[in-house]
């Protein structure tokens, strides 16, 4: 069932004030659903009216269209509340089409064995779009890795995620060894993302609130999970 339906009545032409605006309305609809994509971003930077869906306080996934390259980089037009209706395609479907144009993007992942027989993933984009949101669709950028019980996550760059899949109760013992590994990923970025580490889950990523000591303080729902793992 759809999250959100078609407005039956379009909005006027776009604001002219901003600049995102003027060039989300110069593509068509034809267009713009290839080019659709979904950002990780901090919260405190976006606009007034984004489409937007928070992760915690520090972080949300934003959607955008890739605006191709300026200055060497890819320009990303988040789409604003107010010109969101323009190409006449529902919400629910602007979000599935830019989950699905994720897929799309070249990703480098690297893997590292513990001794426990678990595996922490470092992955990065290669290509136009940065790969952090990858972490949204995280069996496919494991390279279809199975995850019942999910997988432990750092955001620590706009680029780049790592992830320790949960196999049992040891897996929880990569949390050191993931916020160390996370430091070392932000050392040269200029503007890193965050040093939290999540829980993602079908989907969705959830705080784990860990602090430098190591100590979590999860939801109901993690420590639930937890309290069912395997020992080893």
């Amino acid at each position: 069932m759809p999250l959100f339906g078609n407005r039956k009545t379009l909005p006027k032409p776009l604001c002219d004030e901003h600049g995102p605006c003027k060039t989300l309305a110069g593509i068509p609809a034809s267009e713009v659903r290839d080019r659709l994509r979904l950002l990780i971003t901090p919260t405190r930077g976006l606009g007034p009216d984004p489409v937007a869906r928070q992760i915690d306080d520090e972080l949300s996934v934003v959607l955008c269209v890739n605006g191709g390259k300026r200055g060497g980089a890819t320009e990303a037009l988040s789409i604003a509340e107010h010109a969101a209706d323009q190409w006449s395609i529902g919400r629910a479907e602007l979000w599935e089409l830019a989950f699905a144009n994720l897929a799309a993007e070249r990703l480098n992942r690297q893997s590292f064995n513990a001794t426990n027989g678990d595996v922490l993933y470092a992955v990065n984009g290669m290509g136009t779009w940065p790969g952090a949101a990858q972490a949204l669709r995280l069996e496919n950028a494991l390279g279809g890795t199975e995850l019942p019980y999910g997988a432990l996550v750092t955001l620590p760059t706009g680029n780049a995620f790592c992830a320790a899949p949960i196999r049992s109760a040891s897996s929880l013992n990569a949390i050191r060894f993931m916020i160390d590994l996370s430091k070392q990923l932000q050392v040269n970025d200029p503007a890193p993302l965050t040093s939290s580490i999540f829980w993602y889950r079908n989907g969705r990523l959830e705080n784990l609130n860990v602090g430098d000591n190591g100590m979590m303080r999860p939801s109901a729902a993690f420590r639930e999970m937890a309290n069912g793992l395997p020992a080893v």
